[in-house]
């Protein structure tokens, strides 16, 4: 409790046990909040809170070595601590009982967290959890950060066992917290939302000691449940993926509250069991291993997921062993049927169908050097062929593609403009009731098999999503600086189609590259964010004066969100590691630059595009590198760091320990000279 002690006292009293358990020292603050603590110095209560962030900024300069002035009996003393310490950053924590207020202070301060399930729960926790990253953030520190809980714990194997010797050594526990609640329960955290103080401490006060024995009793229940790490394997494994989803990632375990010591010793390797099983990385298995694992016989996918497997050598074998390949979500291209025909024994399926008619309409079994169609429609399924006032035409002749049968939808939720627009009654052969979808789509019948020759209004299909441009080109319109804006899909030369806006403006603003990203990022999800923006000063034209999509400058796929005082000299590589870190991504990626601190998807990375560069990552630098790992350190020095610390832990342990004894053994030497 740091208002209770002076911040030199701290640093010194701590950097002594700092020298002395060889640079092993974290400290967790806390204000406290019972009034009868402060005994030492109770001028300090009312200021609890503000002198423990005052004095925290203090202990962590004295801790660097820095000079601080304090009030002395005759005036101002200059302060310096000694011994220095082995850690020259000193690692703390903030005890949070509950307040959101202490938790967003706590992330304003770049402090660690400290707290308990003690008066808040789990979905309480997560939600000041979400508070202290958020002033972590703003205040401009790293996401690296420890979360800690500190839970009672207790594991065996019978849970009955479990419950029965926890019960009374709980009850006590929690009854001690109870007889201070009583006399200060408007202090308490827990209840900081009760405006009537006095009220609460008077109805904790006046408990009647049945009542008190039903409270404790169903306190113990709820906490024994919910609460800690009580009962067998399983059950605290379960408390720890809720943990783990709310951000925590590190649990301090209360072990000794009352159980007898042998028991205690004796359970210690059933905790053991649950900290190994929580610290095990989950074996992030990618789909052609799936395959393998679980003797899959039938795969989904998109055609640009079967063209990374098409080409991924270690793909290959997988992929012959299915029975059947179905591909849809994007046009699937000749080139790629045919790769995959080499690979593949099994049927290979071209699935077409949009979402509006419960996603597959119509198949089409690909053979051996078959033209590319979308074949013929599924039972309870009828497709027809229109012009645009939605007659039917010949055959041979493209037109729009109306669907109807089972499968149509109703229509779209709370928007009947649109539902009238797209759905339509079916005056072709069916009842005024039966409803048709107009998909859009220009088709035309090729003998018996349906031919798909693109799109009749602008809508794309991109790494399985549909993507209206008009909708960017609209959300990029409407800010001031954009004159025009047209939005294409553009094939870079690694082969990946990526969203690329361009752009007409009048003003000579720096940074509008970056401006418009972020204004796309409030309103736009990821999948619809260009990859670049292009500025122009006007679109070329075709002799008919409409603009000359072919005739736009190929974007260059730089990171275009970086300000321009960062983009004129980013950090770059400086090591082996991060230079060949760089190379594969700035390969991938298809840019020439890219700095140590550029963030991989905002050069232009997507999840495809992650799981293309794994193979190569894992090849150069780590076999067990997880698909995770690339989205949790998205940046060269980031992804680096981590190479490097899997390559720490998978050191001979004992030439670790060997190397330890010898420096401690050198550093006795030299406090023996001194």
């Amino acid at each position: 409790m740091l208002p209770l002690h002076h911040p030199a006292r701290i640093a010194e009293e701590w950097s002594v046990v700092d020298n002395i358990s060889n640079g092993r020292v974290d400290l967790s603050f806390a204000s406290g909040w019972l009034p009868d603590d402060f005994v030492l110095r109770p001028d300090s209560y009312e200021s609890r809170h503000s002198e423990l962030f005052s004095g925290l900024d203090k202990v962590k300069s004295l801790w660097r070595g820095d000079k601080l002035t304090f009030d002395g009996p005759d005036g101002p003393v200059e302060v310096k601590t000694f011994p220095r310490p082995i850690q020259k950053e000193l690692p703390i924590w903030v005890t949070a009982a509950g307040h959101p207020d202490t938790f967003r202070s706590a992330g304003e301060k770049g402090a660690n967290l400290l707290t308990h399930l003690l008066g808040q729960t789990i979905d309480e926790l997560a939600e000041k959890i979400v508070i202290y990253k958020k002033a972590r953030s703003e205040a401009g520190y790293d996401s690296q950060c420890k979360i800690t809980v500190m839970l009672h714990s207790f594991v065996a194997d019978d849970a009955e066992f479990a419950r029965e010797q926890v019960r009374e050594p709980l009850k006590n526990y929690l009854k001690s917290s109870a007889n201070l609640i009583k006399h200060y329960a408007s202090s308490f955290p827990a209840f900081s939302h009760i405006k009537s103080g006095s009220e609460l401490d008077d109805a904790f006060t006046n408990l009647a000691d049945e009542d008190m024995e039903e409270l404790l009793e169903f306190s113990f229940e709820r906490y024994y449940a919910t609460s800690g790490l009580l009962g067998t394997p399983e059950h605290c494994e379960s408390i720890i993926n809720r943990l783990k989803t709310v951000g925590v990632n590190e649990i301090a375990c209360l072990i000794d509250f009352g159980i007898p010591s042998d028991i205690i010793l004796d359970h210690l390797p059933h905790l053991n069991r649950v900290r190994e099983a929580a610290n095990t990385k989950p074996s992030v298995l990618n789909v052609p291993e799936l395959i393998n694992k679980h003797n899959v016989s039938h795969l989904q996918c998109t055609p640009t997921m079967a063209s990374m497997f098409a080409s991924d050598l270690h793909s290959h074998k997988s992929l012959a062993s299915l029975d059947c390949l179905m591909v849809g979500g994007e046009a699937l291209s000749k080139e790629l049927a045919n790769d995959l025909r080499k690979l593949m024994p099994g049927n290979i399926i071209n699935m077409y169908g949009p979402t509006e008619t419960t996603i597959w309409s119509t198949t089409h079994d690909i053979g051996e050097g078959a033209e590319i169609s979308i074949g013929q429609p599924l039972a309870n399924t009828q497709v027809y062929i229109v012009d645009k006032h939605l007659r039917p035409v010949p055959k041979g002749v493209a037109g729009e593609l109306l669907i109807g049968g089972d499968g149509v939808a109703r229509g779209y939720f709370k928007n009947s403009t649109l539902t009238k627009d797209r759905f339509v009654p079916n005056s072709i052969n069916g009842s005024a009731s039966d409803r048709l979808y107009r998909t859009g789509d220009l088709v035309r019948w090729n003998d018996s098999r349906l031919e798909f020759l693109g799109r009749l209004d602008s809508q794309i299909k991109l790494n399985g999503y549909r993507i209206e441009p008009g909708e960017i080109e609209s959300t990029l319109n409407i800010h001031p600086l954009v004159n025009t804006a047209i939005v294409t899909v553009h094939e870079d030369k690694t082969g990946n189609k990526r969203l690329v806006a361009y752009v007409t403006t009048s003003e000579a603003t720096n940074d509008i590259a970056a401006t418009l990203q972020k204004h796309l990022s409030e309103t736009l999800p990821v999948f619809m964010r260009p990859a670049a923006i292009v500025l122009l000063d006007k679109f070329p034209l075709t002799p008919n004066q409409k603009v000359d999509r072919k005739s736009l400058i190929a974007p260059s796929f730089e990171i275009s969100s970086r300000p321009t005082s960062d983009r004129a000299s980013p950090a770059k590589p400086e090591t082996n590691m991060e230079e060949a870190v760089a190379k594969v991504w700035k390969n991938v990626l298809g840019v020439s630059n890219l700095g140590l601190h550029d963030n991989f998807f905002d050069a232009g990375a997507n999840s495809l595009i992650v799981v293309k560069t794994l193979a190569q990552l894992r090849e150069e630098f780590d076999p067990n590198l997880q698909l995770t790992d690339v989205f949790r350190f998205p940046t060269v020095a980031k992804l680096t760091k981590h190479l490097r610390c899997q390559k720490t832990e998978t050191k001979n342990p004992g030439a670790d320990r060997a190397l330890a004894r010898k420096s401690s053994a050198k550093r006795r030497r030299m406090g023996a000279v001194r």
